[in-house]
């Protein structure tokens, strides 16, 4: 069974839930799901973008499930019956002599056979280049020189052009047709198969990263016609993106509509993606004229289309058709108008109408369109690659908004240059590597990016790119002309039409129509003159930050498939012990952690060894899957053996608060019925009076060797060498098996216990580190500053050896002395902190904080003074507000690009979510209203242990997690908290934010600390309460607080419920300010 992001209510798997959501990374997750089970058979960890074994598992996948049918004829194909052709193909092109490298060329227009040498082709790790049907001989000739094929397919009626074009370009290539009309043709070529070698048939093994998969004729940025080199994993890794804005996999669509020629990339891309996705292909072997496409559409419906804006303007206009069944369209190829995507969006009924702004040099679109888009936007820049906007003459970069520039590109989806054409290539990518696109571009702040002109036009007739040099190429062949220079000029109809623009040599008169017919005899209809010819005395001369991308995502793709090339399961892609274990064994003298309170370091290496014996020992104890184990104490060296020996088995890890009193204890431990308990000796007649309240019988070890019980290293001890040298970790599920027990209670002081699996942290956590583009080792050693217990501890304990990065962590109270002297020795550059802890070792550590090239905030409220600050002092611009929750599994937002002051940022993929008003539960869609953020997704945890109750309380009807909190989203989803929707009050009916009030009496300059509250008040709701704690040294009075909200707030917001002045406030466990018990407090301390 295929990963399933959700279903829908009814089942049906083609309609999209019609919501103003943030879209997810829902096609990422089902390609890495295809992939792994590719990799799991075959173990070979690349060939996750092998498209021929991804397309030949998809095939197998679901024999009668309908591939593709041809408009024209009414036929049909299906899986098994394009499996069973496309293999017998393959065996013949081998029996032929093709091999990996070779070249083979395809030309006819799109019907059922066209896809059988495509796929095959695919398999053998031939290079795929299919070109236009309608080209001339000398045309043709030129693409011979430059391809050099070793076999084409076409129909009859274009044989004598093919041959010419191969006796000119001295080729010796065999020429197979596609109908019956000739000695060699694709039935007999089927026909020559024995049966054995069909069964036997296995795709040839290849490195997907440089084996060119398609030859794709373009002009590219200079106008010189070539050919693109995409190789397979640039196709892997940059088709999905097109898919990026649906949620429902495999299948997102019934059908979808194929109007674009055989010869076309985009048509390469449905070929290769529809078996994959599991979409069936409507395709056409006659002309797309209006009257065709209209009775197409009316009988078979199809859900999705990518379409040139050229011929959809010709299609909305003419086509007598019900457009409501495409529920999502996208149009590039060229520029599109806004007005056209309006009137499509009127036509269809539907929003999801998207510009595709693609390149065949970056394997197909550039941008992505994953919220709400502002009007003319192309979208954002795909993950595939990173990108930035550069000043085309002095090729320096354009750091700010609104300023035109070239974007420039570099990644995994960027091609691999022109096949044949070292020169060309080399010009069109800078001396550092980066990929020119030649076309301008500005972006807004959000990086929404603007499409302005072809830095060298490009033109287009009839759908059909027309390269003004080569145009202009061919007129200078005429002996009386000086200069030549082809544009366009715009045509409702048509799109361009081709115009010269002539300077005759001195002495020399010629004619227009001796330009038009050496054009005429030259180049293919579509490039010749219909604009005219003009002559004149000279021509014209003309004048002329970055941001994140996925790499982090490739990267764990990569480890994932090299764990699952090696145990053969597909889902141990998020099985983090093994992940770790791979990780952990892959460099064994890499400084894993650092004890800064003592100095003491460990190895990759000993971390691994200890764990694997503390894994050994506690199966020897009886410990099995899915029991709970409890640790306890400070962040040292130790700490982290049992953590990991525990994710290796599939234990449920418990962290809890080592400060916890006995009557708390007892409370955990009836709810998560520990085995085994590892903590320090101190602690331990409190976890016995807990334990024997709560009735638990548990095991102990004690990380320090102080003690009656066994100790850890005593437990180390126990295991035997045979079961230490042979030790595998413990097979499961991921997406059932918990990995963490995380004590929560949110802001309302109840305690829960989050169920966290191993698939929920390994897809949600990359995304904390979507801000680096450098994998692995993106940090060299990140400073560990929260307690153990804490959840960003654990991520740190799995990501450390994953990602490849040291942890700085102590065993002592952090300090703000000995936080700087920390920072001062070990010079860390990542941290991710409490905003409460970080205002404090601002104001008061002796450091350099300029060591810091990133910093995340989290855990509660940040105020935009404190980014502020810290970018100051880091002198890094790095610095993020991370929101999230145990219940998210991490992080809920990424800072993918810049977001505007107060934005948490924009939701992260590993869910998707909407705004929902906590009142009525109907959906907010408009931006700036605020509401309650819903989610659903793999990264949502699975409710609360032992507590079914509170965990159906916190789920809709339908699946999705109640955050609880408030925020509204700008119109390009950047998000902004505003409240904990439990935490606010009610005054006469209006609601009052405690944060608001907060955030202004923080500005009083004797205030340390503040929290409002309220008190009930029969007639009015709540009366609003300030608790405050004085800076020391401070004396503020209540009337100073109450003038300063006064004077800042309405009327609603003032503090009727009078000030409380306080020592410190009342925290949760996790820091948090606990408001269950400040309003009790809030009742009986007095008031002013």
């Amino acid at each position: 069974m295929f990963f399933k992001w959700y279903k829908r209510a009814d089942g049906s798997p083609d309609e999209e839930v019609k919501m103003v959501k943030q879209c997810s990374d829902a096609v990422h997750w089902y390609m890495e799901e295809v992939g792994a089970r590719v990799v799991a058979k075959t173990g070979i960890p690349s060939d996750r973008h092998h498209l021929g074994k991804l397309m030949l598992h998809s095939l197998q996948d679901d024999p009668d499930f309908i591939l593709q049918i041809d408009g024209a004829t009414g036929e049909s194909e299906t899986f098994s019956s394009v499996l069973d052709r496309s293999i017998r193909c393959a065996v013949s092109l081998t029996n032929m002599g093709l091999k990996q490298g070779d070249v083979m060329v395809l030309m006819g227009p799109n019907h059922l056979d066209y896809c059988i040498p495509h796929t095959a082709g695919l398999f053998l790790g031939l290079k795929v280049a299919s070109i236009d049907a309608t080209l001339c001989v000398n045309e043709l000739e030129q693409l011979f020189e430059t391809n050099r094929p070793k076999i084409i397919f076409a129909q009859t009626t274009k044989l004598e052009d093919i041959y010419k074009a191969l006796s000119l370009s001295n080729m010796d290539a065999k020429v197979v047709t596609f109908d019956n009309d000739s000695n060699s043709t694709l039935a007999q070529l089927l026909k020559d198969t024995d049966e054995e070698s069909v069964k036997n048939f296995k795709p040839t093994d290849f490195d997907p990263s440089n084996t060119i998969a398609f030859l794709t004729s373009t002009s590219g940025t200079t106008g010189i016609p070539k050919t693109a080199m995409i190789t397979h994993e640039n196709l892997a890794i940059s088709l999905p993106y097109i898919w990026k804005t649906m949620s429902n996999f495999p299948s997102p669509v019934k059908i979808a509509f194929v109007v674009s020629p055989a010869q076309w990339i985009t048509t390469g891309f449905s070929y290769i993606i529809s078996p994959v996705l599991k979409v069936t292909r409507l395709q056409t072997s006659a002309p797309v004229t209006p009257e065709h496409f209209g009775e197409l559409v009316d009988k078979y419906r199809p859900g999705y289309i990518l379409c040139n804006p050229v011929l959809m303007k010709r299609l909305a206009e003419q086509a007598k058709c019900d457009f409501t069944c495409f529920k999502h369209m996208t149009l590039g190829g060229s520029f599109v108008p806004q007005e056209l995507v309006d009137t499509m969006k009127k036509l269809t009924q539907s929003e999801n109408v998207y510009v595709m702004y693609g390149m065949s040099e970056l394997s197909g679109t550039a941008f992505f369109n994953d919220c709400t888009l502002p009007p003319g936007s192309c979208g954002r820049p795909a993950g595939s690659f990173d990108c930035k906007l550069v000043d085309p003459e002095t090729h320096k970069e354009v750091t700010d908004p609104h300023v035109p520039g070239e974007l420039w590109f570099k990644g995994p989806a960027v091609f691999k240059g022109y096949h044949n054409n070292p020169e060309v290539t080399r010009e069109t990518f800078s001396d550092d590597g980066w990929f020119r696109c030649g076309d301008i571009f500005y972006r807004d702040e959000s990086w929404n990016v603007y499409f302005v002109e072809r830095y060298k036009s490009l033109l287009k007739y009839n759908n059909h790119q027309v390269s003004p040099l080569e145009v202009e190429m061919t007129i200078m062949k005429h002996p009386g002309v000086l200069q030549v220079a082809v544009t366009g000029i715009p045509d409702r109809e048509c799109g361009d039409l081709v115009v010269a623009c002539v300077v005759p040599k001195p002495g020399c008169s010629p004619t227009a129509q001796e330009i038009k017919d050496l054009v005429k005899e030259n180049l293919t209809d579509t490039k010749h003159l219909r604009g005219g010819v003009i002559f004149m005395e000279k021509t014209l001369k003309s004048t002329m930050v970055k941001r994140g991308n996925d790499a982090v995502h490739w990267y764990m793709e990569e480890v994932g498939a090299r764990v699952v090339a090696k145990t053969g399961i597909p889902s141990d892609r998020h099985h983090l012990g093994k992940l770790m274990l791979h990780s952990l064994q892959d460099d064994p003298d890499f400084i894993l952690q650092i004890d800064g309170a003592t100095g003491e370091s460990e190895t990759f290496g000993s971390a691994l060894d200890r764990s694997i014996r503390c894994a050994v020992s506690l199966t020897n104890m009886g410990l099995k899957q899915g029991d709970v184990m409890v640790l306890m104490g400070p962040n040292h060296i130790d700490y982290c053996i049992p953590h990991t020996a525990g994710l290796f088995l599939g234990l449920k890890v418990a962290s809890i608060d080592a400060t916890l009193c006995v009557n708390e204890l007892k409370q955990l431990f009836e709810t998560n019925r520990p085995k085994i308990i590892f903590a320090q000796t101190k602690k331990l007649e409190d976890i016995n009076k807990a334990l024997s309240a709560s009735k638990v019988d548990a095991k102990m070890v004690t990380f320090d060797n102080n003690s009656i019980y066994k100790t850890m290293t005593e437990l180390l001890n126990d295991a035997d060498e045979a079961s230490v040298k042979k030790f595998q970790p413990t097979d499961f599920d991921p997406s059932s098996t918990i990995a963490f027990l995380t004590s929560t209670s949110g802001t309302t002081g109840i305690p829960k216990t989050a169920m966290i699996t191993h698939e929920n942290l390994a897809i949600s956590l990359p995304y904390i580190w979507k801000t680096m583009s450098k994998f692995p080792s993106p940090i060299k050693i990140s400073f560990v500053v929260s307690p153990a217990q804490w959840i960003t501890t654990g991520f740190n304990y799995i990501f450390s050896p994953v990602l490849k990065f040291t942890r700085l962590q102590t065993s002592k109270p952090v300090t703000p002395e000995h936080f700087g002297d920390l920072v001062n020795k070990y010079r860390p550059n990542y941290i991710l902190c409490n905003p409460v802890l970080m205002r404090t070792l601002a104001e008061q550590a002796n450091c350099d904080f300029t060591c810091f090239e990133q910093m995340s905030l989290a855990g509660s409220y940040v105020s935009p003074e404190l980014v502020e600050k810290m970018k100051k002092l880091t002198q890094s611009e790095d610095v993020f507000i991370h929101y999230g929750m145990s219940e998210l599994s991490g992080t809920a937002f990424v800072h993918d690009c810049p977001a505007p002051p107060g934005s948490c940022g924009r939701p992260a993929g590993s869910f998707d979510c909407k705004l929902v008003d906590p009142e009525t539960h109907k959906e907010v869609t408009d931006p700036h209203v605020q509401g309650e953020l819903w989610f659903k997704g793999p990264a949502v945890f699975k409710g609360y242990h032992n507590n079914p109750e509170v965990t159906r309380e916190t789920f809709s009807d339908d699946g999705w997690f109640r955050c609880g909190d408030i925020f509204y989203r700008d119109e390009s989803w950047n998000v902004y908290f505003v409240e904990r929707y439990k935490s606010l009050l009610k005054y006469n009916n209006h609601q009052v934010s405690p944060l608001e009030v907060e955030m202004t009496i923080m500005k009083h300059p004797g205030v340390l600390q503040v929290a409002v509250t309220g008190i009930p008040d029969r007639e009015c709701g709540d009366l609003v309460v300030a608790c405050v704690v004085p800076k020391p040294g401070c004396s503020p009075t209540a009337q100073e607080i109450k003038d300063l909200v006064k004077e800042n707030l309405t009327d609603t917001k003032h503090l009727r419920g009078g000030v409380i002045f306080m020592e410190s406030l009342p925290i949760t466990s996790a820091s948090k300010i606990n408001r269950q018990k400040l309003k009790e407090l809030a009742l009986t301390k007095p008031r002013k």
